[in-house]
């Protein structure tokens, strides 16, 4: 019977599926154990209950698809198809000259400078009478920067100076980051990086260049956050550093416990006392989130259908001029400028009709976990799934730009697809 082969042999791809979520609730979990901080208030029965249920119902729907569909069977096609080889130096060619086209932008249209200050930048970014409609549309195939590397992994080219080519392309986010002061764009180009290798090259996982690459990433990582932290809090500069993190948004859901501040203070110039402060400062970035959510679903909020979750599209959409939607009306209802993870991006959007959409949600990720199993060109949509599956409870990266993202492929997908069949046609 259909139902016990089902349970006989767990595949790949389910336990990728399966891996995803249980890292995420790993990383989560071992940081709240480990991170010294107090709580405040302890998560509401509600919060914790809708986490849980929510995580089961994309399970279910992911299974369910499985045991009632059939979408175990071998997908007809080959692992390298004419599809991908044609189009791979196109898609190079295409995110180069987007990206070139986004820093044309920024520098010459939005007034960014390497000179201003991150404030200053952030500032100009953010002016709508900075913004160009038709370098906004040319530059947003930079979303897709890491698919060249994925390619390269998964076709085993072997060349290093492609490979470059390639590895280069994580720079568009990285250096958009430092210019804007975002940490989120630096860690999405590191965590996207490190997913692709743990996922599609794992037989070099433990080599020394990996190893290598791993451990620079992450001391860049830290030293980018701390550039950050520092550059935000030049305002006052009058108030010690320290100082200034403690009393801080979202310190006071998490504040750190009292003999670890003194500590950081007392070591505030030294190697072990900056390394405590990051791991510290990194324990609270993950869990906090989950509290946020606690704090902001007292507001009783009007819910969003969609709206909120998907609030880059919107913004997009209404940069076409084809909608006009206050975006005021899409922030966190408490007023707080802090992520509240993507439960409760969620929960603002739909209530606990969230059960249903994660049901179809993970009906969608089994169809892509399932089909990209065989098919290349369709892979990077199960990156950009198993890297949001991560960090569900940490941040909500569906809000941010992996919509945009899934949609600018999808489209580079189709016009290659319709390209191939024209020229197999004439």
């Amino acid at each position: 019977m259909q139902l016990n082969n089902f349970f006989l042999k767990v595949k790949f791809k389910e336990t990728l599926f399966l891996k995803s979520l249980l890292i995420g609730v790993l990383i989560w979990m071992s940081c709240y154990i480990f991170t010294p901080f107090n709580l405040v208030n302890p998560l509401s029965s509600e919060v914790i209950w809708f986490i849980i249920l929510n995580y089961l119902a994309l399970i279910f729907g992911y299974f369910f698809v499985d045991i009632f569909f059939n979408q175990n069977k071998e997908v007809v096609g080959s692992q390298n198809t004419h599809l991908l080889n044609n189009s791979f130096y196109l898609l190079i060619f295409l995110v180069y000259f987007s990206s070139i086209i986004r820093y044309f932008d920024l520098f010459f249209v939005r007034d960014i400078s390497f000179f201003n200050s991150i404030s200053t930048n952030k500032y100009n970014v953010a002016q709508d009478a900075n913004f160009s409609l038709v370098l906004g549309i040319l530059g947003i195939f930079r979303f897709l920067y890491f698919v060249p590397y994925l390619f390269y992994i998964i076709e085993k080219r072997n060349k290093k100076k492609l490979l470059i080519i390639c590895v280069l392309l994580f720079l568009v986010p990285v250096i958009e980051g430092y210019l804007r002061g975002s940490r989120r764009l630096f860690f999405e180009a590191v965590g996207v990086f490190i997913t692709i290798t743990c996922v599609y090259n794992f037989s070099k996982l433990f080599s020394k260049k990996i190893i290598l690459i791993a451990v620079l990433s992450l001391i860049l990582s830290i030293l980018f956050s701390n550039f950050v932290l520092k550059e935000r809090v030049k305002v006052n500069k009058e108030i010690p550093f320290l100082e200034q993190i403690y009393n801080s948004t979202y310190n006071d859901l998490l504040p750190l416990k009292l003999e670890t501040k003194r500590f950081l203070v007392k070591n505030k110039d030294n190697f072990i006392g900056k390394a405590s402060f990051n791991i510290a400062h990194f324990g609270q970035h993950i869990v906090h989130g989950v509290y946020e959510f606690d704090n902001a679903i007292k507001e009783k909020a009007e819910k969003k259908m969609g709206m909120y979750n998907g609030f880059i599209l919107v913004k997009f959409l209404n940069k076409l001029g084809l909608t006009n939607i206050p975006l005021e009306s899409l922030m966190n209802p408490t007023g707080r400028v802090t992520y509240i993870s993507f439960f409760g991006g969620q929960f603002l959007d739909f209530g606990w009709y969230s059960l249903i959409i994660m049901f179809f949600y993970g009906g969608i990720q089994n169809y892509f976990f399932t089909k990209g199993s065989k098919l290349n060109y369709l892979k990077p949509i199960v990156i950009i799934l198993i890297f949001s599956n991560v960090f569900l409870l940490t941040f909500n990266f569906l809000r941010a730009q992996m919509l945009l993202v899934i949609m600018s492929y999808l489209f580079i997908l189709t016009i290659f697809y319709s390209s191939n069949k024209l020229r197999t046609f004439l």
